[in-house]
């Protein structure tokens, strides 16, 4: 899975179940987006997916004929392109095309791979959705303990349930080949799936169907399956209602850089030096000062390398990480003795010099925040990035909000940005502290 930004398309079978879904992979700190339809081409999916790390596109397939609700599959995930990981969204209780998507969606990256050279692609379906209500137990689904068949979804207008095994309801209009994991073998542990698995690929299975009683046994199957990914060079397409893919993907990703939020202050007022010298105080918090050139301005390439030195210490794998460096702030003026008499000309630049390092952190630097201080420095960071703004979520003071970048290369990005004249001595550090709070939680 790719080491920047991940591409997770998400194919959903309806609107309120795919962002359902997405609502997961947003709170696991994943930068999501929802594309409502698929008839216009207003959004395209390729697009979509190089500004978020995950994208739910509602297919509105549930209620299809079988061939109609394959074929839109089909030509979404062929539309997305490139893409790490391929989820097709079913409903938790498996009503509607589960098995035509399903294997509409493997036929797609199978043909994709072939093109690509790529390795083998199966299908993984974890159908459990522990929080609820749903597990699956000798590969049949139950719902509140009871067999889909034997509660009111029998009498289900539009899909009514006959069965809860979920291969014979994957295999339903289709010639996929299901082998199931049942539970004894995943409470058996990691080697025990695995070599089950193996042995199912070995006779031609093109599904893994697993049995799940809670999240941990979904994060256990999705990390055996992960690490499986690599020695047989494999290809996971996920069918299931959202914890399985959302475990399948982290266990896919690569491990990262614990980030560090970067700080951008361009004022000179005094209000924003006792905020510069208050959050100084932070022993996770380092304020530098932006190296100069021989014109006085900010240089870039020497700033940019000062704040990767910083930062190092927040990537230290020591023991002790309450004294690791979560937040950088590069400052034109961090005391009175750094004032200095600019022309008209030095004053234009400077924002612009400090957007590029902002720039060239942020493609170079983990970062989980963005804190800018002064109105001019603000507009050339964000004009540097390509947003096309901020989706505001909250006031902190009266005059310091927090929102999102939104657009551009760092859209998604928790951010906050206060005016130079705004606040006390300990605003800095509220603004900070919330940025941490984000990056923490994965949201804004």
């Amino acid at each position: 899975m790719s080491q920047d930004s991940p591409r997770i398309l998400i194919v959903a079978d309806d609107l309120t179940g795919g962002n359902a879904c997405g609502a997961l992979f947003a709170e696991a700190g994943l930068s999501t987006m929802t594309i409502t339809g698929t008839s216009g081409g207003e959004v395209s999916v390729s697009a979509a997916l190089d500004d978020y790390d995950a994208v739910v596109v509602n297919a509105n397939s549930r209620h299809l004929k079988p061939a109609e609700a394959a074929a839109l599959t089909d030509a979404l995930i062929r539309e997305a392109g490139s893409v790490d990981l391929v989820v097709c969204r079913i409903d938790t209780t498996l009503r509607g095309n589960v098995g035509p998507t399903a294997e509409a969606a493997l036929r797609a990256r199978q043909d994709l791979a072939s093109t690509s050279g790529s390795g083998r692609v199966l299908g993984l379906c974890i159908p459990a959705f522990p929080a609820s209500g749903r597990v699956t137990v000798g590969g049949q689904q139950l719902l509140n303990g009871k067999l889909l068949e034997d509660t009111e979804l029998r009498n289900d207008v539009r899909s009514p349930m006959l069965t809860s095994v979920v291969a014979d309801i994957l295999r339903a209009n289709t010639e996929l080949k299901c082998h199931t994991v049942e539970l004894s073998t995943v409470l058996d542990g990691a080697e025990a799936i695995r070599a089950e698995v193996l042995t199912a690929l070995a006779t031609g299975a093109e599904v893994i169907v697993a049995d799940a009683l809670t999240n941990e046994h979904i994060d256990l199957i999705a990390r055996t399956l992960a690490d499986l990914n690599q020695e047989e060079n494999l290809e996971w397409v996920s069918i299931d209602p959202g914890p399985g893919s959302l475990a399948l993907a982290q266990a896919l990703l690569p491990k990262r850089e614990p980030g560090i939020i970067l700080g951008v202050s361009g004022s000179a007022t005094e209000i924003t030096r006792t905020q510069l010298a208050k959050l100084d105080e932070d022993p996770t918090i380092t304020v530098l000062r932006a190296a100069l050139d021989e014109d006085y301005l900010p240089d870039v390439r020497a700033t940019v390398e000062h704040v990767r030195t910083a930062a190092s210490s927040a990537w230290s794998t020591s023991a002790n990480e309450t004294a690791s460096v979560r937040a950088v702030i590069v400052a034109t003026v961090v005391d009175a003795t750094d004032l200095l008499e600019l022309t008209d000309e030095q004053s234009e630049l400077i924002p612009r010099r400090l957007a590029q390092i902002a720039a060239e952190l942020m493609a170079s630097t983990a970062l989980t925040g963005l804190y800018t201080t002064g109105g001019d420095v603000t507009a050339a960071v964000l004009g540097e990035l390509g947003a096309l703004g901020m989706e505001i979520q909250a006031e902190i003071v009266p005059l310091a909000v927090a929102g999102r970048i939104v657009g551009g290369v760092a859209t998604g990005l928790p951010i906050v940005t206060k005016g130079g004249l705004i606040g006390d001595a300990g605003t800095g550090l509220l603004c900070l502290g919330h940025l941490m709070q984000s990056s923490e939680s994965g949201r804004a």
